[in-house]
């Protein structure tokens, strides 16, 4: 008797857990975005939002154009 409720339960717990293994996380319902450096102030930001040059090759992102503007002053 204690077996069978022991496997029922176990069972039980393996069903539920195996049901909400691909659900979304409701507390975690913000989509992820990739962080990028402003390469003048090195703060990171989400890329996305980002002002990009590119130069040697290299990709550079800034948090706005005046910061892409002065680094390309400072760095001729």
């Amino acid at each position: 008797m204690l077996r069978l409720l022991g496997v029922t339960l176990l069972f039980g717990l393996i069903f539920g857990l195996a049901r909400s293994f691909g659900r979304p996380d409701p507390a975690r319902s913000e989509e992820v975005q990739e962080l990028v450096q402003d390469a003048l102030t090195r703060v990171y930001f989400p890329k996305s939002a980002a002002v990009k040059v590119v130069r040697g090759g290299e990709t550079l992102h800034f948090q706005n154009r005046e910061n892409r503007d002065r680094f390309l002053s400072q760095n001729r």
